[in-house]
């Protein structure tokens, strides 16, 4: 299970078009109040439910802190019809995906599967939420898993941050300003006659609602839903007044002095939430200050001062209250000159209000949001209940994007003036312990004279939809899959060449490079490219793997023939200017430092040096602080050199295009290339012949992070299919580890097999994050797994699961242009064919029990395991 505090901006509402190629949303109640919507979507074999509930942490009494989430913990754990709770590993078995997640002021349960399976899921999931038993033995074993979430939770500096920005913001005795998980000692004091009261007083039928939205047909699902939901009392729904949010004594200071490398700044405004109109206003105010590349935030603090690593803003609106936030993070020497920065530079909006080309922006990424966020079933079911929920109704859809587009310059001066001010700031710093931070008295000094001094300032036609490929003169491979449902396009640009080809002294130069190449080239400076790609709603990337690196883009389709003409000149063109470069390379410290502080980065990290030894596979792909230190324009010039040849590139499309026309672009932007890209020689890596063990003290860990791995089959080899399965079948919330080690035991919150196949090797592990203590019996109950699974092949029953798993993930992952932009080109350059994934469910049906044994028995030997422990 998830727990979400999520922070809605702009982006994350905006997921649903009313103009939408489907049909319309159906709404209607059922005799006991419960609100049913219903959206038939027939664009891809997939349905999404969800059972909304309007209570949160929120609603939660004194001695029910953190009760909200352990019941959407415990809402799969066995009803009257499902006693041993295996309504997740069913759900699983038909391809599908089931979860959750709590936040202040709702809970939400989902599902997304395959539409052949459609009443199937909604019959368990329905079966869950209504008539969930709440068994006490369960609760035990339940409460267990979520202190670890809350141990993790601990191990994390965001989630601290977090939690110290709602604590400041709100009070700690506020509703809004408590954790949502609980805490260790409120969780353990949950006993089951508190879910059972809490279950009664807000899990009414007129205060939830179900969201579906799919490959279905609504006639159909009616008179199954009726059935489903009838056994929901039918009780009003009870009010629920928030109390009011204290604040006016600021500006006040919070400091985090932490084993973190990294600084990070958080300064918040209390505003109001929904549904008051001030949303509008502020939202387009965050969306201006800190949401785009050409922000101002961005522009002035990260771009022309160099203060920080990334930097951003957010209004957080839930229902009642919210915050306006500034966030960044940097390294710790710049915090004295970062917060004053940040703070000028987003009070400018009320000096300086937004131009028209500014609100233009917000405008067209909010236009542009609107068609992308329709490419999943999920996503849009989100909108609809969340729209429905909290604003009162999803037509509002329709009127909050009205409003959005018509708030003015005036309208943000105005709401941000009234709401942020000098006695409502608070700031969360979190920094290295031997950091220099200001006094709190320093901070209101300062604060007032930025305040007054911002105050005083003066003021297309339908296309075949085959896909095509086609060797270019120029020696690039052309892929198009054309797509007509959505007027979007994405590019996807590969070539040989990656981090694999490393040494110990240029350690993290393609990850460099990658955050350059998209920086600037000889037609476009980086303000230039920031600039178009804004006003194209467009952008660009690039990215690097071991063996493979290149670039990615996604458009509107009006737009596809600039945006591949930019991805070109990026390409062929590129400048590494060393202002770029020293601001690629300050992010690239800042990952760094911030892997460094998180143990499950530490130990992912010394797993790799452990499992590989001297093979350049054992470098950290960001590098190291000596290794980055060395790293110039030229040295990325040269790494470039051997990748952009046309010979041996490979450009795939996905969406609204015609074949024709692309190729004619490809082959005019990238006329003239030459070269040949090619893959770096490499020594063969060898299983080892004994086990590689090694365990580290980590005194600042609060969980153990448990990593074991073993040399697998590479992504070319048949027996990847078998451990696909392998992996489906000891994970996932119905797999065995799951329900034995986590469900069953107790013994870890997180417990994952992992399978990564590359083009040269392959590695399968499991990780496991066990609380302190529990190392032992947790690798104990682990190789009673592995012993079980070399020994027999599992059951049909399993591997039926298993391959409805990874088929039903097949379908809902290809629904995006960009994801099948990405498996065309990443096919074809690892020599299976750009159209393999047409093939693969056959492959994938194919493998037997006694292959996934054979398999496990080959690979998985006692003795030639990567075992790494790190932990208190």
């Amino acid at each position: 299970m998830r727990t979400l505090l999520r922070i809605i901006t702009i982006s994350v509402l905006i997921l649903y078009s009313s103009l939408a190629q489907a049909g319309e949303p159906v709404r209607y109640q059922l005799d006991n109040g419960f609100t049913v919507i219903l959206k038939e979507n027939h664009e891809a074999p997939v349905a999404a439910f969800q059972v909304w509930v309007r209570a949160g942490s929120a609603n939660e009494k004194p001695h029910e802190y953190g009760i909200t989430h352990l019941i959407e913990h415990m809402i799969f754990k066995g009803t009257p019809s499902d006693p041993k709770g295996l309504m997740a590993k069913r759900i699983e078995a038909l391809g599908g995906d089931i979860n959750a997640y709590t936040t202040l002021d709702h809970t939400n349960y989902w599902t997304v599967a395959p539409s052949y399976a459609a009443g199937q899921v909604l019959e368990n999931l329905a079966d869950a939420v209504v008539n969930a038993w709440f068994d006490e033995k369960e609760l035990g074993k339940e409460k267990e898993v979520v202190i670890e979430e809350i141990r993790m939770g601990q191990d994390s500096p965001q989630r601290r941050r977090g939690k110290a920005v709602m604590a400041a913001v709100f009070g700690k005795d506020h509703p809004y300003g408590r954790p949502v998980i609980g805490s260790v000692e409120s969780v353990r004091a949950i006993s089951r006659q508190d879910i059972l009261d809490y279950r009664k007083r807000w899990y009414r039928a007129s205060n939830m609602m179900l969201v579906a939205v799919g490959d279905f047909k609504i006639e159909e699902l009616k008179p199954q839903i009726a059935k489903l939901f009838a056994g929901l009392p039918a009780e009003p729904a009870l009010d629920f007044n928030l109390p009011p949010v204290k604040s006016g004594d600021g500006p006040r200071l919070v400091v985090l002095k932490e084993k973190v490398k990294q600084a990070n700044i958080a300064m918040a405004w209390p505003i109001p939430g929904l549904p008051d109109p001030a949303v509008y206003a502020l939202d387009m105010a965050s969306s201006v200050a800190g949401d785009a590349e050409t922000s101002r935030l961005n522009a002035t603090v990260k771009e022309k001062l160099g203060l920080v690593d990334s930097i951003g803003s957010y209004a957080y609106t839930p229902d009642g209250y919210g915050f306006f936030a500034l966030s960044a993070s940097l390294n710790p020497e710049n915090l004295k000159k970062a917060w004053p920065a940040m703070l000028t530079e987003a009070l400018s909006l009320i000096s300086n209000p937004p131009s028209k080309s500014e609100l233009n922006k917000a405008r067209v990424a909010l236009s542009a949001s609107f068609i992308r966020g329709r490419q999943t079933m999920k996503d849009q079911a989100n909108t609809l209940g969340y729209f429905e929920m909290m604003y009162g109704g999803y037509e509002q859809v329709d009127t909050y994007t009205e409003r959005f587009k018509s708030v003015s310059a005036l309208q943000v001066k105005d709401a941000l003036k009234k709401y942020l001010s000098a006695k409502n700031l608070v700031m969360v710093l979190q920094v290295p312990e031997d950091s220099q931070v200001p006094t709190e008295t320093e901070l209101q000094e300062q604060a007032a004279r930025i305040f007054a001094a911002q105050q005083n300032a003066p003021a297309p036609k339908p296309v075949q939809e085959k896909a095509i490929r086609k060797e270019l003169a120029n020696g690039m491979t052309l892929l198009v899959q054309p797509r007509s449902s959505l007027p979007l396009v994405s590019f996807r640009l590969v070539a040989p060449g990656g981090f694999a080809g490393e040494n110990k002294e240029n350690a993290g130069l393609h990850e460099l490079w990658s955050r350059s190449l998209d920086r600037g080239s000889k037609n476009y400076s980086y303000k230039e490219l920031a600039e178009t790609l804004d006003n194209l709603a467009g952008g660009v990337g690039a990215f690097t793997s071991r063996h493979f690196s290149g670039m990615t883009g996604g458009f509107l389709a009006k737009d596809a023939k600039e945006g591949l003409s930019i991805m070109a000149d990026l390409w062929l063109r590129p400048t590494f200017d060393d202002d770029q470069l020293k601001r690629a390379k300050a992010e690239q410290y800042a990952s760094l430092r911030r892997q460094l502080s998180s143990p499950t980065g530490r130990a992912f990290l010394k797993f790799r040096e452990l499992f590989y030894g001297d093979h350049p596979y054992a470098l950290n792909p960001l590098g190291s602080q000596e290794s980055l230190v060395k790293l110039t324009g030229a040295d990325l010039m040269a790494a470039h050199a051997k990748l952009k040849g046309t010979k041996g590139l490979v450009l795939s499309v996905a969406g609204d295009v015609d074949p024709k026309q692309v190729e004619i672009w490809a082959t005019q932007f990238f006329a003239g290339a030459e070269g040949q890209a090619q893959q770096p020689e490499l020594p063969e890596v060898k299983a080892p012949d004994a086990p590689r063990v090694e365990k580290i003290d980590d005194k600042t860990a609060k969980q153990s992070q448990i990593v074991l791995g073993w040399l697998a089959p590479n992504a070319r080899s048949k027996e990847r299919h078998a451990f696909n399965l392998l992996q489906a079948i000891l994970g996932g919330m119905g797999g065995r580890l799951f329900l034995d080690l986590r469900d069953t035991r107790s013994l870890a919150y997180s417990v994952s097999p992992f399978y990564s196949a590359g083009y040269q090797l392959g590695v399968f592990g499991i990780y496991m994050g066990v609380g302190p203590g529990k190392e032992k019996e947790a690798l104990s109950g682990l190789n009673e797994h592995l012993e079980r699974i070399r020994s027999q092949p599992p059951t049909l029953e399993e591997l039926d699961r298993a391959k409805a798993q990874i088929l039903g993930g097949l379908a809902i992952g290809l629904q995006s242009y960009a994801s099948q932009a990405e498996v065309m080109a990443d096919d074809d350059v690892l020599g299976r064919g750009y159209m393999y994934h047409k093939d693969l469910p056959q492959d994938i049906k194919a493998v037997t029990p006694e292959d996934i044994q054979a398999v496990a028995a080959k690979y998985l030997k006692p003795g030639h395991e990567v075992r790494l422990v790190l932990g208190p």
